[in-house]
This record gives C-alpha cells, structure tokens and sequence, in this order.
C-alpha cells in the first residue's frame, strides 16, 4: 500500500523547490505539513488569559505574539492528482479518501 512515512532525510527547501518536487511526485506518496489560518476564537480564549504580568514580562509576550500569529500546524498524507506552479495543488487525503487543496505557500 502506501507509506509517506518512509524516508532517507528530513530537509529544508525553498518554496519554489517544494513546488518543482510537489509537481513532479505523480502517484508517490507524500506527507505534507502547514500552518492553518488563524482562528479567530483561539486568539479571544489565548487574549483572554493573558495576565498583566504576562504583558510585562518581554519573553512571554514575545512567544504569545508568535502563537496569536501562526495558525496550528495540520499535516496531510496523500498523493498529487494536479499540480499549478506556485499555486494548489489538488491531493487525495489517503486516510480519509477525501480530496484536498494544498496551497504551496503555506508549507
């Protein structure tokens, strides 16, 4: 069956690269990781816990502005049906058996 799981090395690329290999993967199996859009109910509860303290201390209030700003990290196992260069790519989600858009610019 299918095994995105297996590979040599973990690297990191540009995204006009990933797009190059993305394109050319035909029915090889691949994993996929993003970053989702940010939630806006997320950022009320996290807003909303926040202490003045937090706000006072410089470290903390740096990593709560990194998580206000990245969305959740999702992952994708499938393989490419179609391919646009520097656009989305249309996938099928092999556990679900679903078909998804996977937008190059958020991997």
């Amino acid at each position: 069956m299918y095994n995105a799981s297996a590979y040599a090395a973990e690297e990191k690329l540009s995204l006009t690269k990933v797009a190059a290999i993305l394109e050319e993967a035909n029915t090889a199996c691949f994993t996929v990781c993003y970053r989702c859009k940010v939630d806006d109910k997320v950022v009320k509860e996290k807003m909303q816990a926040v202490t003045k303290a937090d706000l006072s201390d410089k470290a903390k209030l740096k990593q709560l502005s990194k998580e206000l700003m990245e969305g959740k990290e999702s992952k994708n196992v499938g393989h490419l049906i179609g391919a646009k260069k520097l656009g989305r790519s249309s996938i099928i989600d092999l556990p679900s058996g679903g078909f998804r858009q996977v937008d190059h610019r958020t991997l």
